[in-house]
């Protein structure tokens, strides 16, 4: 599997397991369709999305597990622009307080793979 392939993967893992964590969160299934569709039209509109969205600001705080500044920008970033990677930053709004250490354990790992994979999917020269 290809660099991009891995990183859509994951990603496309982690909405899954979102959806089942937070079933009452229609946003979160909606956008497992739309990543799933996206995937199949244009896989690299995901990377692209994750990378202007998430890793360019959230890299170093997801690294320091730093859910303030997290939350912080995932209620800036809702309110000024919606897409497809906005219902996981909702979830640091709005559920994050009530969580367990698990599901908080779970979540920082998840965005730690995404960011390695993302990484590694935009130097592949697959890419370019």
């Amino acid at each position: 599997m290809s660099a991009l392939g891995s990183f859509n993967a994951q990603l496309l893992r982690f909405f899954k397991e979102l959806n089942e964590t937070f079933p009452e969160e229609r946003d979160i299934q909606l956008a497992v369709e739309a990543i799933e569709a996206t995937k199949k039209i244009n896989p690299k509109m995901i990377l692209d999305l994750f990378w202007e969205n998430v890793y360019v600001d959230l890299n170093e705080a997801i690294k320091r597990e730093d859910d303030e500044f997290v939350i912080s920008y995932a209620k800036s970033k809702i309110s000024n622009k919606y897409n497809e990677i906005s219902p996981a930053l909702l979830i640091f709004e709005k559920h994050w307080p009530t969580m367990t250490d698990a599901n908080h354990a779970a979540i920082w790992n998840y965005l730690k793979v995404l960011c390695i994979l993302a990484e590694k999917a935009r130097a592949s020269k697959v890419l370019f």
